[in-house]
């Protein structure tokens, strides 16, 4: 399947032929949201970034299935190519390395849930000058089953390391995946060299997310793996920094084989941290979680997701308290007609410990594997752009009131 970007009358013709979604039971949405179709596309994640120094954000999205990594330039959503033949390509993470307003992008190809049969190559990609051409693609490690990538400044100096964690243990099999320990390591800039920040991770790690967590220059990553949520704080510089693990949760511990979690985020809720998470691995909980008597105490404030695959964590009505966005990338099937696709919003409480979180699912047509936030139109609002193996990139407009 190839992409099928839509042109600009088409996208304007659908924005406008689109109602607002109405919220849905069991409470009213405080905003409204608009559809557009940006692209038809078996999207496996997504990001926003702004690739061509315009001021605008523009989308990317990969895909497992469809070889090569493109950039789709706003408002028109042109698609620009970056990388045309790699394949198996499951992730990626931008980070401007060099400052000159174009950030760089790391991936990872060669992907499948099976250790023999997936090579795991990891990439840097570079804009040689002109972000609407070809880039130019280095592999700087080669790991099986390498999964999910970000950017942090773990050890404080100033400059991002490239950190990649393994979906699972090079002995793990399905449908336990107990057999093996799971591998998350570090690269720093200056030479790409493979430093280890954990490699006793029981089971599958399904997201690594950048957060800042603690005082100082340094970042820390968070793991939603079997083992549940964990916090890993860096300490030391160069070739001997080490890493310290703070378990925020075990997450989901009942249904054996899926554990844990499988996507976590952070966000602010009246100037008080909180942690949500999809539980268990592709699960069906959306989790709260909120800081009590010095313990992290856990809230399943919605349980009927078919298949929950990622988070995402941000205050799309303004105020002051995070919201959460939950996808179902589950299909609506013979053997499941009562499946859940899509994507699923819950609009906090002025307590999210105990107050009753909003509902609405403004996507119930594609499975969605994941989204992200970005004010797509300048208007000051947070929207959402989503996709996922339903075969569609989405932008949900953020219509506030």
């Amino acid at each position: 399947m190839s992409w099928k970007s839509l042109t600009l009358a088409t996208v304007a013709a659908l924005a406008v032929g689109a109602p607002a979604i109405a919220a849905q039971s069991p409470s009213t949405a405080p905003i409204r949201f608009r559809t557009h179709v940006i692209a038809e596309f078996p999207g496996y994640a997504v990001l926003v970034a702004d690739f061509n120094n315009d001021g605008r954000l523009d989308v990317m999205a990969n895909s497992i299935g469809v070889p090569g990594v493109a950039w789709l330039e706003n408002p028109t959503w042109e698609r620009h190519q970056i990388i045309a033949d790699t394949r198996g390509i499951v992730n990626q993470a931008i980070a401007d390395l060099d400052g000159d307003g174009i950030p760089e992008l790391a991936f990872q190809s060669s992907f499948a849930m099976q250790a023999e049969n997936s090579e795991g190559i990891n990439w840097i990609a570079r804009s040689q000058g002109n972000p609407e051409m070809p880039w130019k693609a280095e592999p700087i490690d080669r790991w099986a089953t390498s999964h999910h990538v970000t950017w942090a400044d773990l050890d404080g100096d100033g400059a991002k390391e490239f950190v990649n964690a393994a979906l699972i243990g090079h002995g793990s099999l399905q449908p336990t995946y107990d057999q093996d320990r799971a591998s998350v390591f570090w690269y720093g800039q200056d030479g790409w060299r493979r430093g280890n920040v954990a490699t006793d991770v029981p089971g599958v790690i399904h997201r690594v997310r950048t957060v800042k967590w603690d005082p100082g220059n340094r970042e820390q990553i968070l793991l939603a793996s079997f083992e549940g949520i964990t916090l890993y704080r860096g300490s030391g510089e160069g070739a001997s920094m080490t890493f310290e693990k703070e378990v925020i949760s075990n997450g989901h511990v009942e249904a054996a084989p899926r554990l844990g979690a499988s996507d976590v985020g952070v966000g602010m809720s009246n100037g008080s941290r909180i942690v949500a998470s999809v539980e268990p691995w592709h699960g069906n909980e959306v989790v709260v979680y909120t800081k009590a008597g010095g313990s992290w105490q856990r809230r399943v404030i919605y349980d009927e997701i078919t298949s929950g695959h990622e988070i995402a964590v941000l205050d799309l009505n303004g105020d002051g308290r995070a919201d959460i966005v939950a996808n179902d990338n589950s299909r609506i099937t013979e053997n499941r007609p009562n499946g859940t696709p899509g994507v699923h919003v819950f609009f906090s409480p002025e307590d999210p410990a105990t107050g009753e979180w909003s509902y609405v699912r403004i996507e119930s047509e594609h499975a969605m594997n994941g989204c992200v936030g970005g004010d797509m139109n300048q208007d000051g609002r947070p929207d959402l752009i989503c996709t996922g193996a339903g075969g569609m990139i989405k932008w949900y407009e953020n219509l506030g009131m």
